[in-house]
């Protein structure tokens, strides 16, 4: 199997108590089966603290407030105090790494919900990319790595040329992302046409400047960055699952703060604009980032165009959250990525709404 590994992957290390915001907090820690039994074994001292902190039925870890039971006052885990690392349950011990398989080939990432993710991202020092290696004894692909291997050479191909062409700093950065989503519609129109060898010819004409030039500025409704679509699509994200306790305030916020502006005035073509912050090398990586989440996921299910725009307003909600709220652009992605990434009523949420904006067949 091949193993490709986002730069950093393997470097990366918990920073455990000293974290912003803890993993420990807020979530439901599912318990796998394995680690499941292996608690049942434990006896000693901590194994009554331990029984008293696990759901049986829900086969989770119990949680004070919005703690698990199994922090400690000092921000470490009271399991891996007692017991060692070897008995964190794969959640605790995968988090924030992140596995994608298809086929033969392993894809993995750094999840931006972790701070130390995101913050690793962001550092001016880091280039987001991937090392690649073979690795005979991986385990064989699962129930998830059976897929049409010509779509996913043209979804591969497709987002390489994509994340080559975010780096085009000749071509504003909203131009690109609205290039970007021209042609992932033109992708989703080739796959229902039954057309699949001609998506990835959908990306070949990024770098002619006439083809730019020329492109339909508006195929769909969320293709270009519009002001009056922004509002839609952020009232949108106020109805979806909640997760974060001051998630509804933070879009609250950001829709009053752009409801007094115009697609004209300079506040919010400044918030549009990560030239203008000096953030557009930051926002380059964190549209790499969410590319690499979830395009070539939609080998499994055809949906081209809304898991590319889902990655491209992935982008351009953070840029006016950030603009509208005082926090810092790291909290402000793990934030997002928290409400988004880790729900999956949420991402189903949004693929419909992308979805939507397809022509009908």
């Amino acid at each position: 199997m091949l193993i490709r590994k986002q730069n950093g992957f393997d470097d990366f290390v918990c920073i455990a108590d000293r974290c912003p915001k803890s993993c420990c907090i807020g979530w439901q820690i599912v318990i796998d089966d394995k680690s499941m039994q292996k608690y049942g074994s434990i006896t000693g001292d901590f194994a009554d603290e331990l029984n008293a902190g696990i759901d049986p039925a829900e086969k989770c870890f119990r949680r004070i407030d919005t703690r698990c039971a199994m922090l400690d006052d000092d921000g470490l885990c009271r399991l891996q105090k007692a017991l060692g690392g070897e008995y964190l349950c794969d959640t605790c011990r995968i988090y924030p790494r992140h596995e994608e398989e298809f086929l033969d080939l392993r894809e993995e990432t750094l999840t931006l919900s972790c701070p130390e993710a995101a913050r690793m991202l962001l550092d001016g020092s880091y280039t987001f990319g991937f090392t690649e290696e073979e690795n005979e004894e991986a385990d064989d692909p699962g129930e998830f790595g059976d897929c049409d291997p010509f779509l996913l050479d043209e979804l591969a191909y497709s987002r390489e040329k994509m994340a080559e062409f975010i780096k085009n700093r000749k071509i504003p950065f909203q131009k690109r992302l609205s290039a970007i989503g021209a042609a992932a519609f033109d992708m989703q129109r080739y796959y229902d046409r039954g057309e699949t060898e001609m998506i990835g010819a959908a990306c070949e004409g990024f770098y002619d400047e006439k083809t730019l030039k020329d492109m339909e500025p508006v195929k769909a409704a969320g293709i270009p960055m519009d002001h009056s679509y922004a509002l839609f699509g952020l009232s949108f994200l106020s109805k979806l699952e909640v997760l974060e306790d001051s998630w509804p305030d933070i879009i609250s916020k950001t829709i009053g703060y752009f409801s007094g502006m115009d697609g004209d005035c300079a506040g919010w073509k400044d918030a549009a604009d990560p030239e203008k912050s000096g953030e557009e090398a930051a926002f380059e990586k964190l549209f790499l980032a969410f590319l690499y989440t979830y395009l070539c996921g939609s080998v499994y299910d055809g949906q081209i165009y809304a898991r590319c725009m889902i990655a491209i307003w992935s982008v351009r909600f953070i840029m006016l959250l950030f603009a509208a709220n005082d926090l810092s652009l790291t909290r402000m992605i793990c934030l997002f990525a928290r409400e988004i990434e880790h729900s999956d009523e949420n991402i189903t949420a949004l693929i419909s709404f992308f979805e939507a904006e397809l022509p009908d067949q």
